[in-house]
């Protein structure tokens, strides 16, 4: 990807260094091109309204923890990858629905790759980390949602939802995991 963002440059650069020899090209027009090129890729598109700017830094350290928890489980079991979080409006409510969405990829070539598992590993890596995740949580959500996807085929397994006051109590150690496995429902993910 890093490589993708120093190619682009070079290719507007040597585009409209070969349009240069065209006969209707004038160095001011090419300077306003140049300009309007640049602007467009400097440009950001504005924050959705559930737009959360812990994002990008919630996928990061969720990663990091997944990858570090069980090298062993993660070379003979499966891979965990979050590829997406989001906080997403619950229809006909205020509440936001903590999404995260997880690939998934078997290291046997077997269907290990399961809704449940998939809402274990992320749950305990969020209690590994239980102080950055309820400070970086809006206080409008409702529900957690763990979406599993087969990395392979790209295609959804399935999806676990808790709500997010049990798995605040969960967090904080006011909840065990037993009563969070039986409050925990899979789902169709919307």
């Amino acid at each position: 990807m890093k490589y993708l963002f120093l190619f682009i440059p070079i290719a507007l650069l040597f585009l409209v260094n070969s349009c240069a020899g065209l006969p209707s090209a004038s160095p001011v027009g090419m300077q306003t091109a140049l300009a309007q090129t640049l602007t467009a890729m400097s440009w950001t598109a504005m924050p959705s309204p559930t737009f959360n700017a812990y994002i990008p830094d919630m996928i990061n350290w969720l990663n990091n923890d997944l990858a570090a928890v069980s090298p062993l489980g993660r070379t003979l079991d499966a891979e965990y990858h979050v590829i997406d979080i989001s906080f997403r409006n619950i229809s006909n409510s205020a509440d936001l629905s903590f999404r995260v969405e997880v690939n998934c990829l078997c290291m046997n070539g077997d269907k290990c790759c399961l809704p449940e598992r998939t809402f274990v590993m992320i749950l305990e890596a969020l209690n590994r980390n239980a102080n950055t995740t309820l400070f970086q949580v809006p206080a409008r959500v409702s529900e957690v949602m763990v979406i599993c996807r087969n990395q392979q085929t790209k295609m959804q397994v399935g999806a676990i939802s808790a709500s997010w006051q049990d798995v605040q109590a969960y967090l904080r150690k006011q909840l065990s995991g037993d009563q969070l496995g039986v409050r925990a429902t899979q789902i169709a993910a919307p």
